[in-house]
């Protein structure tokens, strides 16, 4: 959720203050699949570690996704098109491309093949308007097919295979596992699950409403991720150091 950039007005380090004004960058639409299964210290997912000198979110841990591509506007509409629709709220059509982006990326970066109708919507999240860089990204949850094989395919991670959120989570609060505010979210709420199933059941059933996080200080003068509804994320010292100077 964060690139390179300078600090502009409203970072005074005052308590309260907002990091930047907009930036004005064009907002590209992503999607991304929270891969999971169960493993013997429970839920697990997989995830990539980005490539230091990548623009965007460099070195960071992130699920399997990208930007929606050309190639996604055509294709078979899957069966639940509709319903993604209706979680999303947007149309049938949109709702295919999102479910066609989602399964091309996540085949690209894990050579996991599954049925579209097999992704179930679980979030949205837009980058911050002070950004360099934004995205409005779809989130879904699917389960790792029986027999499938993920792999660590893609050029742009230096490190991916599966982790139990538990353990992801407890790498992030020790500052060791950089992570960007909705993965840190998004796997938060994954950790309430018992199971790979109990997630796709609970996701059936999901209003999801998009997220679209500010920075600022709290009280204590801590950085945070805002986001928009009583919730502040603190941000750790490796996402400040990943934001390429875009915070202090």
């Amino acid at each position: 959720m964060t690139g390179p950039g300078s600090a502009g007005p409203g970072a005074s380090g005052q308590p309260g203050s907002q990091q930047g004004a907009s930036t004005g960058a064009a907002v590209r639409e992503a999607a991304t699949v929270m891969l999971l299964r169960d493993g013997p210290d429970g839920l697990q997912t997989w995830m990539l570690r980005r490539v230091p000198k990548m623009a965007f979110a460099p070195g960071m841990s992130v699920f399997p996704g990208g930007g929606v591509d050309a190639a996604d506007a055509a294709g078979p509409v899957p069966a639940t098109a509709a319903a993604v629709a209706e979680q999303f709220s947007t149309t049938v059509e949109h709702a295919a491309v999102l479910l066609r982006a989602a399964g091309r990326e996540l085949m690209e970066e894990t050579d996991v093949q599954l049925p579209l109708e097999a992704l179930r919507p679980w979030a949205r999240w837009i980058t911050p308007e002070v950004e360099p860089r934004r995205y409005d990204t779809y989130f879904f949850v699917a389960a790792v097919p029986d027999g499938a094989t993920a792999a660590a395919v893609t050029g742009e991670a230096s490190h991916a295979d599966w982790i139990s959120v538990a353990q992801a989570l407890a790498e992030y609060e020790r500052d060791e596992r950089p992570m960007l505010p909705p993965t840190v979210v998004n796997l938060s709420e994954l950790a309430s699950m018992p199971s790979a199933s109990a997630v796709l059941d609970s996701a059936a059933a999901r209003v999801v409403r998009p997220i679209q996080p500010t920075f600022r200080r709290d009280e204590s003068g801590v950085w945070c991720a805002d986001l928009g509804d009583d919730r502040l994320l603190p941000l750790p010292a490796s996402f400040r150091r990943s934001s390429g100077g875009f915070l202090p």
